[in-house]
């Protein structure tokens, strides 16, 4: 009785040592030779294992066994070239959510060890998208629970992500914020963003693999609550009361949407408006209409900079601003008819278009002090493509927030009404102009300071504003009374 209690503990101890061992093959080894079974001389049934620590045992061995079963198999047939090595297959045994059947789908799809699924998560289809990762681990692969996919996606993307962190040797936070480029698409209503980040943007062999697209969470706000509360619809009919109501939940899908996009690894991130926008062009135009009153406009700024500051992620690395008549985008909202913008007046399209080329348009506005791209020294604007050297700007100048002080701005003409899906080549000229400017704003972001200041010493150049003063590179102004003894 003694032998035969001490048999299943002993195969137990087994397993549990292979399972621990630093050698991956010794587990295969306990299910390819198992523990041979003690002779005893006699013939009766063993009689039921009383001990709960003996039946534990039992349990462990049952698991093991089936466990290995098919790793055994699959092993035991590698000679004829049909299986996989055992290493390689307790490796992705020790990744949640693969077990022997899962295991051999994985196999069976190419997959043989970690290396492979995170190629996989990288490259194309999935591109770094957790959900296209499931799909394709369900649909292609064959596994059949989500959970199990879910449970494979997370793990493999928590390797890639320690693995891009480990070869920046910085932190994990400050390694997004520095490798990665954000751009806000700023725009009118109905001048094409969703147009631009659909079909120019993400359909296109010069952006869309480097590109992930964050669009304006409208959804969001035409479905609030339990109750479903159309909160964008109750704006456009009656904005005097909703106002505040709207901008403020506005801000929130923004925060939610900085949280859930945050964690991407495409090097590009395009979000569709910004709370820059927010703040500069609507909840200034509803201020000025009389639907915000100064006290509801002092608690909206009372918690933006604590927020902001607490959220460096809303801060973009530039701005691509969409530009096109009030009339043409009234014309297109027209044509696109979506139900809560009836009541949307041509005289509140022209206002926003006012604000907009207020902030991010200089030529219309030279008292802003909103300096060209092109009228910067060489140190600083040498790696501007043609195709966009005279349609980039840094903003600048006392309405500006200061944390957005000369960042750049891309200014592209959307007045043409162009058919995307058939004119190639001006889809592909817009993408051309965004993928320029991100490798000028990476070039800049890249830049350490000082670098720049080594290349402001050697180029000591003054800028000519569009009006007062001059501005010199360590950003104070010159008087024109100053301007006499300067031979220029």
């Amino acid at each position: 009785m003694r032998r035969l209690l001490l048999l299943p503990l002993r195969r137990c101890r087994l397993a549990a040592h292979a399972r621990s061992s630093s050698d991956p093959s010794a587990a295969m080894q306990l299910a390819l030779h198992p523990v041979p079974p003690s002779t005893s001389t006699s013939t009766s049934p063993s009689p039921p294992l009383r001990s709960p620590a003996a039946a534990a045992a039992a349990g462990c061995v049952r698991f093991g066994r089936r466990r290995f079963s098919s790793v055994a198999s699959a092993a035991a047939a590698g000679g004829s070239g049909a299986g996989f090595p055992a290493r390689e297959s307790a490796e992705l045994l020790g990744i949640p959510g693969v077990g022997p059947r899962n295991l051999r789908k994985l196999v069976d799809g190419g997959f043989r060890d970690l290396a492979r699924l995170k190629q996989l998560y990288t490259d194309k289809p999935v591109g770094g998208s957790p959900e296209k990762m499931v799909q394709f681990l369900q649909s292609s692969v064959g596994i059949i629970h989500k959970s199990h996919a879910e449970s494979i996606t997370s793990f493999v993307k928590d390797n890639v992500v320690r693995e891009l962190n480990e070869e920046s040797e910085v932190p994990v936070v400050q390694s997004t914020k520095d490798k990665r480029i954000t751009f806000c698409v700023e725009g009118n209503i109905s001048v094409g963003k969703s147009t631009f980040l659909q079909q120019i943007a993400n359909e296109t062999v010069e952006l869309r693999d480097l590109v992930e697209i964050v669009p304006e969470p409208v959804s969001k706000w035409q479905d609030v609550g339990p109750d479903h509360f159309n909160i964008l619809g109750a704006f456009y009919a009656e904005p005097q009361r909703y106002a505040y109501t709207f901008q403020n939940y506005v801000f929130v899908t923004r925060l939610m949407q900085e949280k859930e996009s945050c964690g991407g690894i495409k090097p590009l991130r395009l979000v569709e408006r910004s709370i820059f926008s927010d703040r500069m062009v609507f909840v200034r135009a509803v201020h000025e209409a009389n639907w915000l009153n100064g006290m509801e406009l002092s608690i909206y700024d009372s918690w933006f900079d604590p927020v902001l500051s607490s959220l460096p992620g809303l801060i973009p690395d530039g701005f691509i601003y969409l530009r096109a008549t009030p009339d043409t985008c009234h014309k297109r909202m027209m044509l696109r008819s979506r139900s809560e913008e009836g009541s949307v007046t041509l005289q509140y399209l022209q206002d926003l278009h006012e604000k907009h080329e207020s902030w991010l348009l200089p030529s219309q506005h030279w008292d802003r002090k909103l300096l060209s791209a092109s009228q910067l020294p060489y140190s600083m604007d040498h790696s501007l493509h043609p195709n966009i050297k005279d349609r980039v700007f840094y903003l600048e100048g006392s309405h500006v927030h200061s944390s957005i002080q000369k960042v750049p701005a891309l200014v592209l003409d959307c007045e043409p009404n162009i058919d995307f899906s058939r004119d190639v080549e001006a889809k592909r000229k817009y993408a051309l102009q965004v993928a320029k400017f991100f490798e000028f704003v990476k070039k800049l972001k890249e830049a350490s300071p000082a670098q720049n200041i080594g290349a402001r010493a050697k180029n000591p150049q003054i800028v000519l504003p569009h009006s007062g003063s001059l501005l010199l590179h360590n950003g104070s102004h010159l008087s024109e009374s100053g301007l006499k003894p300067l031979t220029l």
